[in-house]
């Protein structure tokens, strides 16, 4: 019989960075950012290409809150499959709770952790790829999927790889990870870019869940003490929430990643975006001749050139002699900005939340 492998999508951010759209009630990975279906399903529906994930092994953990909006996404998605966060506490605790809950399953398992929130067209590439990264999680390693840089980017966190050191399984090398760093300065992204061994980290996971609560053991101690107390009061709803959230919120990239020698990194061979910001989807999208992308025939450009336009809104819009702009219509609001300065949307929401 064959070995059992899970699924487990990561939906509990905020999407802070596409207000007007995103907003708490239904952030950015219920929204089809990206496509013509929110990020989610796209997601899911990726997951279910890889041979060993049937729809019963796939695991969705988030803020209880968005049950609802799971099931809209992916009809017919069992409760039983949802994995209720009491409160968001970052990666590390969120991890350790989906191992607790997954352990009950199947407690040799191993495990395909991905965000909700990403873009990858390539399904075939990525399916074939996770399946052998899934394998290779039974060499008892802690693999990630990295990105090639193309440029000196700030906002993700880099691994550096041995290159000259890989071994395979299936068709998809795997490279010991040498340094596992988190978001740099610009200049030492540059430095990074021209060592040339230095990849985006995707935020993909791939392990065993016996040997990811080991590593914790050995890295994490103080994590480790909180897998144990929340294993402990699992049973008893009340006790495990109150232990729940008592837990320092942290990243895994910090918890573990950054200490862990036993972990592996293979090159995505696939087209991959983390959709970050509205920038994101003006990259993602067609153009016209004047590197305009907008994403309904009643938006209109004169005289303008590297502009998106994107309305939820049945009105048209209209942009004349600019260059470089934003304009996003929803029923939540419209924000106005420069292409280049989308990353600071997120002081936006701070700022209405701060307001309220």
């Amino acid at each position: 019989m064959a070995k059992k492998h899970f699924g487990l999508i990561l939906a509990g951010g905020q999407g802070t960075r596409f207000w007007p759209w995103s907003t708490e009630d239904k952030p950015k990975q219920f929204l089809p950012i990206v496509g013509n279906e929110p990020l989610i399903t796209q997601t899911f529906n990726r997951l279910r290409e890889t041979k060993t994930l049937p729809p019963e092994n796939i695991f969705i953990v988030a803020d209880k809150k968005y049950l609802g909006l799971v099931r809209e996404a992916i009809p017919g998605f069992k409760e039983s499959n949802f994995i209720a966060e009491p409160s968001p506490k970052n990666t590390a605790p969120c991890l350790i709770l989906s191992n607790i809950v997954l352990s009950g399953f199947e407690a040799d398992a191993n495990v395909a952790v991905v965000p909700a929130d990403h873009y990858i067209p390539d399904t075939d590439i990525f399916a074939a790829q996770l399946e052998d990264a899934l394998n290779f999680a039974d060499n008892k390693y802690i693999i990630t999927s990295g990105i090639k840089p193309t440029g000196p980017h700030t906002g993700y966190g880099y691994i550096k790889f041995k290159d000259d050191s890989s071994a395979l399984a299936g068709d998809t090398e795997f490279f010991a990870e040498e340094a596992f760093r988190e978001k740099p300065s610009l200049e030492v992204a540059g430095q990074y870019l021209a060592e040339g061994n230095y990849y985006w980290n995707s935020g993909m996971f791939f392990y065993n869940l016996k040997f990811f609560k080991r590593l914790l053991e050995t890295y994490s101690p103080y994590y480790y003490e909180q897998y144990l107390e929340l294993e402990k009061a699992f049973q008893n709803r009340r006790e495990f929430e109150d232990a729940y959230n008592a837990v320092k919120p942290e990243s895994i990239d910090y918890a573990l990643m950054e200490k862990v020698k036993e972990a592996r990194m293979f090159k995505a061979a696939f087209q991959w975006s983390d959709v970050g910001a509205w920038s994101s989807v003006y990259e993602l999208n067609p153009k016209d001749g004047q590197g305009n992308a907008a994403m309904k025939r009643n938006n209109i450009f004169i005289d303008s050139e590297n502009s998106l336009v994107f309305s939820t809104e049945e009105k048209p819009i209209a942009v004349i002699g600019l260059r470089d702009i934003a304009v996003i219509d929803t029923g939540n609001g419209i924000l106005v900005a420069d292409l280049n300065h989308l990353q600071k949307v997120k002081e936006v929401t701070r700022k209405l939340k701060n307001d309220e």
